[in-house]
């Protein structure tokens, strides 16, 4: 079937369950950031590929939305005359519940996927469709109905980290989660839903992402006993028994809804209501307390300890040798004729690959050439790739995941002569970057305070960009983790994000960029991990540790923009650059980054 055709037969099965909307999304039951091609749903209704957006359709109309980030893509992707492409958040498009409000009576039936809707989009729903008896339905899911080639949950084997990677045992990592849960009662059970949460608590890792290294499962916590809810047949007898000596009962991953259905009367039953399925949460029993929070596990884990730390600075030095091989490689090919975005990406991965600690990669690479790149997350595909010729810029952004941890950077190359606007953009791109790296702040400071220093450097020459200056990042995990951002505005992926403050041990992304539509696009990504400064009469104050190590263009820098300061800082890092990633480059490879590394007054 065609998207229009889909159209057609969602609507029939609609009129026969007098349903006059349809509300579909692109999640899973566990909210995670990139689903399984099992639950892309919104994706196989409108032949949009990208990871953020939902659709409601009605007898007549059918719309879009999703955000700045995929507007053109989607353009591109979703066939003409079936669905209305709407931008979140811009003056034109209308908020999809005024929409749908408008065109809903008394007692209309709004159908939606209740295995997927969090529990708070849940209560989103019926607090913003203001209809009259309005009946949310959600024991049915219509598209799975049509979709006869659905694919199914992936059921490769789940695998464990060794104790040099894990660096914590499941039994102590038990241990602080149930310190946690203490602080609402000895009785208090917590739910936990969220894929990333699942395989740090219990140092598993799975192949049911292309993306990231998780396993489809539930888990429910208390004090006394911990439960696994997965597909059994994807652990070894060997992992069954580790899981089983450290405490862990294992279930059928279906078994989660009788698990808390059972919860004792009078427990305490911690959620995060953003990361669990609202069916799942009605099955709470009613002689329970419900309390919801951010996700405990994302707390706990977002700190990252001193062992973990050491390994993510090993990751981002094994990673660095490979895109340091890649930019060698571009530079060596810009001027070829043949070169195109696409193949860039796929150039990395053969890097990536001589390394025996590599595992996957951990997106598709966004690699934009020109004005490509003032799409702030463009990809190329094999089919749909623009050549790459010998001027301007090329910009690419590129993740990872190696047994030692995950990571997540940004560089803008040049490919040939650049023109002052370019250097100038550059320039100011390159004193954000180093406005965050530098910056020390009071403990307790939020991220929201620190993305607004930032972009004030482009406030200051009335420019600015259109998001975070950074996220957090996962240990082997999601590339954005919670529960902090850098971000002025609510971030729906973030939810507690503005106010959670910046721990010693979180490990965030930098990279503010500069984005002109139909020119070029620059952004400069390193991950920083916070860590404690001096302790004075005025308090605890914070800094930044950058672990990413990698050239600046020098080519492209003005050094009459910077500071003195800013000067120091480039050459500095460039020193560290070499020192840290020379020893894992061949005599070829360190005299290229040598000359990458000079100081900038020896231009």
């Amino acid at each position: 079937m065609d998207t229009a055709q889909k159209i057609l037969s969602l609507r029939k099965l609609m009129q026969k369950a007098n349903v006059k909307a349809l509300y579909v999304s692109s999640a899973d039951p566990h909210q995670s950031e990139s689903v399984a091609d099992h639950w892309k749903t919104v994706q196989w209704l409108t032949g949009f590929t990208g990871s953020m957006g939902y659709a409601i359709l009605t007898e007549k109309e059918a719309e879009f939305w999703t955000d700045g980030r995929y507007t053109t893509q989607a353009q591109r992707e979703i066939p003409e005359n079936t669905f209305h492409i709407n931008t979140i958040a811009t003056p034109q498009a209308p908020l999809w519940y005024e929409w749908l409000s408008d065109r809903l009576q008394k007692d209309d039936t709004v159908a939606i996927d209740g295995e997927v809707l969090s529990e708070a989009q849940f209560q989103d729903f019926k607090e913003k469709l203001s209809v009259e008896n309005l009946v949310i339905s959600s024991d049915r899911n219509f598209v799975a109905e049509i979709w006869d080639d659905r694919p199914n949950i992936p059921t490769d084997p789940i695998w464990e980290l060794e104790a040099q990677y894990a660096v914590e045992t499941r039994i102590e990592k038990l241990a602080k989660l149930r310190e946690k849960l203490l602080a609402y009662g000895p009785n208090t059970v917590t739910l936990l839903c969220g894929l990333d949460d699942i395989a740090w608590l219990t140092n598993l890792r799975g192949h049911d992402n292309p993306l990231y290294p998780f396993f489809h499962a539930y888990a429910l916590v208390s004090q006394k006993e911990a439960h696994l809810c997965t597909n059994l047949e994807k652990l070894s007898e060997s992992i069954r028994a580790h899981l089983s000596d450290d405490g862990w009962l294992l279930h059928n991953y279906q078994d989660i809804n009788a698990l808390v259905s059972q919860i004792p009367a009078n427990a305490v039953v911690y959620t995060d209501p953003y990361k669990t399925p609202f069916k799942l949460y009605e099955t709470v029993p009613q002689s329970c307390f419900t309390h919801d929070g951010p996700d405990l596990v994302t707390a706990i884990k977002a700190k990252k300890s001193p062992g973990e730390q050491n390994n993510i600075r090993e990751a981002n030095r094994h990673e660095a040798a490979a895109v340091i091989r890649l930019m060698r490689w571009i530079e060596a090919n810009a001027d070829s004729g043949v070169l195109n975005e696409y193949q860039v990406g796929q150039k990395l991965e053969e890097f990536r690959k001589l390394d025996l600690l590599y595992i996957q990669p951990a997106n598709r690479p966004i690699v934009g050439y020109a004005e490509n790149a003032a799409l702030p997350h463009y990809r190329p595909t094999a089919t749909m790739s623009a050549s790459i010729k010998p001027q301007g810029f090329l910009l690419f952004d590129v993740c990872a995941h190696y047994k030692c941890g995950s990571t997540d950077l940004t560089r803008t190359v040049k490919v040939g002569p650049l023109t002052e606007e370019m250097k100038h953009d550059y320039t100011l791109t390159l004193k954000c970057h180093i406005k965050l790296a530098t910056q020390k702040f009071p403990y307790g400071t939020t991220g929201n305070l620190l993305d607004a220093i930032v972009k004030s450097v482009q406030w200051n020459e009335f420019t600015s960009f259109n998001h975070g200056t950074g996220h957090g990042i996962g240990y082997l995990l999601n590339i954005h983790e919670g529960p902090g951002k850098i971000i002025t505005d609510f971030a729906p992926a973030f939810p507690w994000a503005l106010n959670t403050p910046l721990e010693e041990g979180m490990l965030f992304s930098n990279e503010p960029g500069i984005y002109k539509p139909g020119r070029h696009g620059i952004r400069l990504e390193n991950a920083v991990l916070v860590q404690k400064d001096i302790k004075n009469e005025f308090g605890q104050f914070m800094r930044f540790e950058t672990v990413t190590f990698l050239p600046f263009e020098r080519q492209a820098i003005v050094i009459e923009e910077l500071s003195e300061s800013e000067r120091d800082w480039i050459d500095n890092y460039h020193q560290e650059v070499y020192r840290r990633i020379s020893p894992l480059l061949n005599k070829e490879e360190r005299q290229w980054l040598k000359e990458k590394t000079r100081p900038l007054e020896s231009r």
